[in-house]
């Protein structure tokens, strides 16, 4: 049961009735165990509450639209603690952090319900029978399942847990009953690609339409590897052969299910040397949170609105990290046509070291590193996937870094928003 912290008094809960200290016993007959059931219960039209309120038990029926929130918020999280994972991947990238990070990066989450709200991947390795009917009779959907491979042996062994629970009948039964998921496939040389990935892209494209999209990513190692399984990196010959492989499956999948379906990430066309496909191609990108499409958006976005812009005689810097420097670079080059100055660094991250070159994993040292002594100009841009909130991975604030550097930083989202502060500085 759970206390009602407040109730928008706009809302459908608020127009019938219910107050601040009400104390939610059941919602259409069912105890509200988490977040979850809320979410599911906002989603009907009529829903029937009974509250204990000084003592007396009131009920309260509630007629609305599908789409309308119930108003309420609670005293207490409605997700409690979160689950932790008991896997020992052998690619687990929390493993592999170095020392002194805040301590949240250390926690391994396997929580599916933080995977429904807020697209967290997980394996469902040992989820329990009574989680998988709740799910179902909640239709709780879309989900993002780390599947890696459907060769039961094989995934039993990456995920370090010879009791992981089978992945092709849970995914078979979820499917059956219209439970909605994108699938992700960490691929480790020698392992999970070849023969083995062609076994998942099978498996995987029956289950759709349940079986939404599927990304292929390249597994990320850093420096801090000891004591940990040998693997490799992924090879700039790995990855011209995964494209080729997901390009044959694409045509496939348009034939027969009318999608691409499966999307290799941005990290693979970067280590293969090869263009990024159309925009088009990415069909809304589904996974553009795992690293699949990020960067071919950011620069049609970026290209869409420096076309219009005109010059400006500004001197700003962009740092970002190893595997956007080139098209960053090539950016700038452009805009110098037009009276703009931009000076891109390349931001080696020393902080995870290893094959770790991505923008988003840069920490606050890792830049201080790179722009020391620099001339900055007028603004430093960066893109914001490297912050949480106001701060790096290393805890580092972004005023701070300002601070150190002497120079306004602007964190970018989008292509449109760099090429705004690019061209005018946001006036």
């Amino acid at each position: 049961m759970f206390e009602v912290k407040s109730v928008d008094p706009k809302s459908a809960a608020g127009c019938c009735g219910l107050q601040k200290g009400d104390i939610i016993v059941t919602i259409n007959g069912d105890e509200l165990i988490d977040y979850v059931d809320y979410i599911y219960f906002c989603s009907l039209k009529k829903i029937n509450v009974k509250v204990r309120r000084s003592g007396l038990m009131k009920t309260f029926n509630i007629k609305k639209s599908e789409e309308d929130d119930l108003g309420i918020s609670f005293t207490e999280p409605l997700l409690g603690a979160s689950r932790v994972c008991a896997n020992k991947c052998v690619f687990c990238f929390v493993d592999q952090l170095p020392k002194g990070m805040r301590k949240s990066l250390y926690l391994k989450d396997e929580d599916w319900r933080y995977s429904l709200i807020m697209g967290n991947f997980v394996t469902l390795s040992s989820i329990s029978e009574a989680d998988i009917d709740r799910i179902i009779k909640r239709k709780a959907s879309p989900f993002y399942i780390s599947v890696h491979t459907v060769n039961e042996d094989l995934r039993q062994q990456m995920l370090g847990s010879p009791n992981a629970l089978p992945i092709k009948p849970m995914l078979k039964k979820l499917s059956s009953h219209g439970i909605r998921f994108h699938a992700q496939v960490v691929i480790c040389p020698g392992l999970n690609d070849g023969e083995r990935l062609e076994e998942t892209l099978r498996f995987l494209k029956k289950l759709h339409p349940a079986a939404v999209s599927l990304a292929i990513v390249p597994v990320g190692l850093t420096a801090f590897r000891d004591g940990l399984a040998g693997l490799k990196q992924v090879t700039k010959a790995d990855a011209e052969e995964i494209i080729k492989r997901v390009e044959y499956w694409q045509k496939e999948c348009l034939n027969r299910i009318h999608t691409r379906f499966v999307f290799a990430a941005d990290e693979l066309y970067i280590r293969a040397g090869r263009d990024f496909p159309p925009v088009s191609d990415y069909e809304g990108f589904p996974q553009i949170e795992n690293g699949v499409g990020l960067l071919p958006e950011f620069l049609f976005e970026a290209a869409s609105a420096l076309a219009d812009c005109g010059g400006s005689g500004r001197h700003v810097s962009i740092a970002t990290g190893e595997d956007a420097y080139p098209f960053f670079k090539a950016i700038a080059e452009k805009v110098r046509s037009i009276n703009i100055k931009a000076d891109v660094y390349k931001v080696k991250n020393m902080t995870f070291g290893g094959g770790v070159t991505v923008s988003g994993l840069l920490t606050g040292k890792d830049f201080l590193s790179a722009l020391s002594e620099k001339d900055l100009g007028e603004t430093l841009l960066i893109t914001a996937d490297a912050l949480n909130g106001d701060m790096f991975l290393d805890d580092m604030k972004l005023s701070e870094l300002e601070k150190k550097l002497n120079v306004k930083i602007i964190p970018v989202t989008d292509g449109y928003s760099f090429a705004e502060m690019l061209c005018r500085g946001g006036a």
